[in-house]
């Protein structure tokens, strides 16, 4: 049997935070899927979409969407 949803989450937390501009995941159960938090404000490069492409295939069967958002600071 495959990994749950949440398991999922768990390894790509554990594996792609802080990289190429991740800076959260989370999950969408009504889409049972995962939601990958991206800054995009530093533009984006062959590596972020290659990482972005190596999530979705570690995700798999679960879908990964892919939400453009500053990270937030404490001000």
């Amino acid at each position: 049997m495959g990994k749950s949803l949440d398991e999922v989450q768990r390894t790509i937390t554990d594996k792609y935070l802080g990289e190429a501009g991740i800076h959260g995941v989370g999950i969408s159960r009504s889409r049972n899927a995962l939601r990958v938090y991206v800054d995009t404000s530093s533009g984006i490069d062959d590596d972020h979409k290659a990482m972005l492409e190596e999530i979705r295939k570690e995700a798999a069967p679960y879908s990964v969407l892919e939400i453009e958002e500053e990270r937030a600071t404490i001000t």
